[in-house]
């Protein structure tokens, strides 16, 4: 029969970002249900989401030098052997690392573990040695053309992936349909993050004075983000339109004072090619997306490549619409002509168009963001991504992996 976990233990790549902000908000939902959670994290993340993170876990947390199988994509090639070599040095080739690992899961007696990303291999390795259930969460778009590529795709990825894990959870549909056929059958399965959304309060009526606050969330220096597209649907929009433009997220260039960032440099150049300077506003990193939408009146997210979306899910607990692409999780979220308005991709022209209707539209907007607030409390609050969590958990309990101390090396999965 199966049975919950009494005490499961995360394993984090950072303090910081979606993945740490979902398992944080999993945890405390978890305590609800009598499943208490302890975590091993990656060294990274600013002094105020280590604290957030230890505060989650009641104390009961590691931060120590995780192996990244990603870490050497993003870089120069020049570099990538010097970042690897400091990585083989730091982890042990993730197997030192694993050891942390599963010296802090007996510790605190956890009797699951939970990784949070599939680019960190330490939670599958010490679940094998301790011969306990891992589920292991995929939060990356991974394959051919995507974000994250892997050295074994395919039957090697899930292969892989049978040995070192109970059972593998997909974030979106999205994300599962690249490594589904990869699998075996029973291994995969699908739970949508969770937010909390009793922290966001609806608008409960459009905003029909000044201007209207079109904005994009993403750090200008993250490219992927496709800030270049939002900008340009900008240029093209009616500038009669009362609309006041937003990027957030730290900016390097400081509003376009301090040239050196090539991408954020071309954005503003861009802005100001345009003339729409005077219109545009670059608030900076705010922490909290509960002051980030009540803010603003429109999201855009022109991303095609996220897994899920998470800020898509924020804006729409605080009833508000989102013009977002077909492609990646938040064709997922969103829902065309609902909650919304989904573009093709890379179309500044189409996305333009939704713009304008949206700011045209007060009664419009206030109607996807009635529907929208519905949709995400019946498909992404932390109540209904925990229940998913735990049914994942209980069929995991059935299935612990099997004790090898000599598990096989990382490699096995190392991203290209």
């Amino acid at each position: 029969m199966s049975r919950r976990p009494r005490k499961v233990l995360h394993v984090l790549n950072s303090a910081g970002g979606g993945a740490a902000l979902s398992a944080m908000g999993l945890a405390e939902e978890l305590a609800r249900h009598g499943v208490g959670s302890c975590a091993v994290c990656n060294d990274e993340g600013t002094p105020a989401e280590r604290r957030q993170l230890t505060e989650t876990m009641s104390g009961e947390v590691a931060f120590t030098r995780l192996y990244w199988w990603n870490r050497k994509t993003r870089l120069p090639l020049w570099k990538r052997p010097l970042i690897e070599a400091r990585q083989i040095w730091s982890t042990g080739w993730a197997h030192a690392s694993a050891t942390q690992v599963a010296a802090q899961a007996v510790k605190w007696q956890a009797d699951l573990l939970h990784t949070n990303t599939i680019l960190t291999p330490e939670g599958g390795l010490a679940a094998r040695r301790l011969g306990l259930p891992h589920v292991w969460h995929l939060r990356e778009l991974v394959g051919p053309d995507k974000p994250f590529r892997l050295a074994r795709e395919g039957a090697s990825f899930g292969r892989y992936m049978a040995k070192h894990c109970s059972k593998l959870v997909a974030n979106s549909e999205i994300t599962a349909e690249l490594v589904r056929d990869w699998l075996p059958p029973g291994l995969l399965e699908v739970v949508y993050n969770g937010i909390d959304l009793a922290r966001f309060t609806p608008r409960t009526s459009p905003r029909t004075e000044g201007r209207i606050v079109v904005a994009m969330v993403g750090s200008p220096t993250s490219v992927w983000k496709k800030h270049a597209l939002f900008v340009e649907a900008a240029t093209q929009v009616d500038r009669a339109l009362p609309i006041e433009w937003r990027i957030y997220g730290h900016d390097p260039s400081h509003g376009g004072t301090t040239p050196g960032h090539a991408y954020t440099d071309a954005l503003h150049a861009r802005i100001a090619a345009a003339g729409i300077a005077d219109h545009f506003k670059w608030p900076g990193f705010v922490a909290d997306p509960v002051e980030i939408m009540s803010q603003i009146d429109v999201l855009v997210h022109p991303a095609d490549h996220e897994s899920f979306g998470r800020v898509a899910v924020e804006a729409m607990a605080a009833g508000l619409p989102v013009i977002g692409v077909r492609g990646g999780g938040v064709a997922e979220i969103v829902l065309s002509g609902t909650t919304g308005i989904l573009c093709e991709r890379d179309n500044p022209r189409e996305m333009a168009a939704a713009i304008e209707q949206l700011v045209r539209d007060s009664r419009q907007r206030q109607a996807f963001g009635t529907t929208g607030r519905a949709r995400a409390e019946s498909h992404f609050s932390l109540a209904a991504s925990a229940a998913g969590i735990l049914r994942v958990y209980e069929s995991a309990m059935d299935r612990p992996l099997t004790n090898q101390r000599a598990a096989s090396a990382p490699d096995a999965a190392t991203v290209a």
